[in-house]
């Protein structure tokens, strides 16, 4: 019996039956990995703490940021910041400004905001920037936050 079940085990393996799924690209993917690609070429959308105090100065652009309630009590924001986190920004798109509006987005140290700009850009956002270091590294360099 135990050899009937080992020949029988061999065979499905051999004929396909425990083979991967055929991978098959979607719409989605497709969007992602153009973004992917654009970002890498221009530093994967971060900017300083310093680029970005400029950038708020000189273009006004919407600022999010995507961290979690918690942390907006503990650090505070950077004033005029729109909170959403990242795990609800698509129940929130209405909130967010036009497509040709800049935005500044960031977390407390960069990672979430990589994923909120892949999703904004993916979304059809041209000018989005991540704050490199997030809320920590603005901290770090004596800016202002809102509490």
């Amino acid at each position: 019996m135990k050899k009937f079940l080992i020949a029988a085990l061999l065979a499905f393996a051999t004929t396909g039956v425990f083979a991967q799924a055929t991978v098959t690209e979607t719409a989605a993917a497709k969007a992602v990995i153009e973004v992917i690609k654009e970002v890498s070429t221009q530093s994967w959308g971060f900017i300083t703490p310093e680029k970005a105090l400029d950038f708020i100065d000189n273009v006004n652009p919407f600022i999010l940021d995507v961290r979690t309630p918690k942390e907006w009590d503990e650090t505070g924001v950077i004033p005029g910041a729109v909170k959403i986190t990242l795990t609800e920004l698509d129940q929130h798109l209405a909130e967010l400004p036009p497509l040709n509006k800049p935005i500044l987005v960031y977390c407390k140290a960069g990672a979430r905001g990589q994923y909120a700009l892949t999703y904004l850009k993916v979304l059809g956002y041209k000018n989005v920037k991540n704050l490199k270091g997030g809320i920590m590294a603005w901290i770090n360099a004596g800016f202002e936050v809102a509490k």
